[in-house]
């Protein structure tokens, strides 16, 4: 018996190829797969380009804290030798002894920071519980003003009614 005479082995072998070439095209010509690619590049492009912005913007305020430390540097430098020229070319005493002052050490942040800071009482935004004179923003006598005593009249004070008859 021969398999290339019947007719079932043909049509089964052209079926074959036929959903292998199907799969193969179907697989080439996927747009939806094309596109997922598409996006998935995007995506990793614009991941390298937000990790490059990042390094450039964190080079930038190392550089620009570096300048700023020069400045300061060269600030210091200068105030220096001026209050060195000063001293020295200066006949006036009490100028000399002021530049001194000015070119002298100064207090640093250790020193500020030892000093008390001023106590700063925040606002009463609450009733407190004590009968104080202070009513805090919350309590219902808040900026209002006590209402004077009513005063009695005196004993000396007679009453004086109108009289209905003229």
């Amino acid at each position: 018996m021969d398999l290339l005479s019947n007719d079932w082995f043909f049509w089964l072998v052209l079926l074959l190829l036929g959903i292998g070439m199907g799969f193969v095209l179907g697989r080439n010509n996927n747009t939806d797969l094309i596109r997922q690619n598409q996006l998935s590049k995007q995506l990793q492009d614009a991941h390298t380009e937000m990790a490059e912005y990042k390094e450039q913007v964190n080079l930038h305020f190392a550089d620009t804290a570096a300048a700023v430390n020069q400045l300061t540097d060269s600030y210091r430098n200068v105030h220096e030798h001026l209050a060195k020229g000063a001293q020295s070319l200066c006949d006036d005493p009490d100028t000399a002894s002021s530049l001194e002052t000015i070119s002298g050490p100064a207090k640093t942040a250790l020193e500020h920071q030892a000093e008390p800071a001023p106590t700063i009482r925040p606002p009463m935004d609450y009733a407190p519980s004590s009968a104080t004179k202070e009513h805090g923003t919350l309590d219902e006598r808040y900026g209002l003003k006590p209402k004077p005593e009513p005063q009695a009249p005196s004993a000396y004070d007679i009453p004086v009614t109108p009289s209905s008859s003229q």
